[in-house]
């Protein structure tokens, strides 16, 4: 008898440590329960998946919420470990600027690592909301318009079937609404805020919904941040203060990214720390890490009103980049330490050199995308062009694909541009057949383009 109970004994050791090696969680692991005498009729071993033997089932099985809540409320209070923080709502969480793990979230965030092809899921399609009864207004971009929330749900699910699943929002505001302070930028109660929650929650996960933080369309004044009028100068760390605010408020009204294009020192750190405290660490920051101040974006001004006009600062020179040295290039490192997921480049066609440089200057082990903001000036300086081309000869589209190529051929990643829709419009009507949708894939439109 007892040779045989040394051998079950040995048996069970052997099981135990089979399982233990492989790590297979579909093999049940036995833990021994020594019995009093050999005639006891309970078992001699017990499973760890029952219930009644296992706390951490009895915690999970309550119903008071996430696996992340239970665990902050019945679990982490009893370890002590060192280097955590905790957000507003009292929860654990690492406190890092850094997350590789927030672009790879969704698959459309993950297509932008790609840039081996000209690609419509590689596009952001800039769009402008506007609070007017009527669906569209013209703007003095031809094909460009303003919209309603109607209106900007048929132009989205429209670009959706061309696979465009990244668009870029900007509010019109009403001149009534516009103050120093730009306290309309964080009204959560606001249109702007109330239409891109529509907007989410009628589409989810099916589009990427980018916002910009910047003050200049709130602002009386037309600037990017804050403007004291006795010194005569942009107030910088208020802005930063009224940018978070900002962040915070599109963040809660759905935005997956937020874009700060203010230029403004220290601001991405700060939304980055300021989102996480609140529990919005999987919103991404694109930064306009490099932008510069230029004469190419005055078409898009006019589209939001939002020109200087009142006031004795009447450029942006003070924070936006100078073009005439490479200085900037410094905040590439810097916002890439600071936390932001994506780095942009802007106007495009004159600074390709930039983001040839930016491409080079990223570090192997850093995997960020490069962004490239084809301004409202060059795509009006390509629609003039080709007015007055003779119709025979009319090469938009090519002329657009040479534009994309060079881009690529730089090192960027994503493409910023008003052409999105037209020229994923041009791309179906090039190839001429049927695309057959793949949720699983991210390879659709996917073509390289040789003309």
């Amino acid at each position: 008898m007892l040779k045989s109970d040394g051998v079950l004994l040995l048996y069970i050791l052997i099981i135990n440590l089979i399982c233990c090696l492989n790590g297979n969680s579909k093999k049940r692991a036995y833990i021994l329960n020594t019995p009093k005498s050999s005639n006891c009729k309970r078992s001699s071993f017990r499973r760890w998946n029952n219930p009644v033997n296992n706390n951490n089932s009895q915690i999970l099985s309550n119903n008071e919420g996430s696996i992340e809540d239970v665990y902050n409320k019945k679990i982490s209070g009893g370890s002590n470990i060192k280097n955590f923080s905790k957000d507003i709502n009292n929860n654990i969480y690492i406190e890092t600027n850094r997350r590789e793990r927030r672009i790879k979230r969704n698959k459309y965030l993950l297509s932008l690592y790609n840039n081996t092809n000209i690609k419509t899921s590689n596009f952001i399609y800039p769009l402008f909301i506007h609070e007017e009864d009527v669906e569209k207004k013209h703007t003095q971009l031809e094909g460009i318009y303003t919209y309603n929330l109607d209106g900007i749900i048929k132009e989205i699910e429209e670009c959706i079937k061309l696979n465009i699943h990244h668009f870029m929002f900007f509010p019109v505001i009403r001149e009534e609404s516009k103050t120093v302070y730009c306290e309309e930028s964080y009204n959560e109660n606001s249109y702007f805020c109330k239409t891109i929650s529509r907007i989410k929650e009628k589409f989810s996960d099916d589009i990427i919904v980018y916002a910009d933080v910047a003050l200049d369309p709130y602002n009386i004044y037309g600037h990017d941040g804050i403007y004291d009028d006795k010194k005569k100068e942009i107030l910088n760390d208020i802005t930063v203060h009224t940018l978070v605010k900002q962040s915070l408020c599109l963040a809660k009204s759905g935005a997956d990214v937020v874009c700060p294009s203010d230029s403004m020192d220290k601001r991405i750190e700060l939304i980055r720390k300021n989102l996480d405290f609140h529990n919005f660490r999987d919103i991404l920051i694109l930064s306009y890490t490099c932008k510069y101040s230029s004469s190419m974006y005055k078409p898009f001004r006019s589209i939001l009103n939002s020109n200087i006009l009142k006031n004795f600062v009447k450029n942006k020179q003070s924070y936006q980049h100078d073009f005439n040295s490479y200085m900037d290039l410094n905040n590439v490192d810097k916002h890439i330490i600071e936390g932001a997921d994506i780095i942009m480049v802007k106007p495009s066609m004159f600074y390709l050199d930039i983001i040839h440089k930016i491409k080079n200057r990223i570090k192997d082990d850093v995997q960020i995308p490069i962004a490239v903001y084809n301004v409202s000036g060059e795509y009006m300086m390509i629609k003039n062009y080709v007015k007055y081309l003779n119709e025979d000869i009319n090469y938009e589209n090519e002329i657009i694909t040479e534009l994309f190529k060079s881009y690529l051929r730089a090192g960027a990643n994503i493409i910023i541009t008003y052409f999105a829709k037209q020229y994923g419009l041009y791309m179906k009507k090039l190839y001429d057949k049927d695309i057959i949708i793949d949720d699983n894939s991210n390879n659709n439109f996917n073509i390289e383009l040789t003309l």
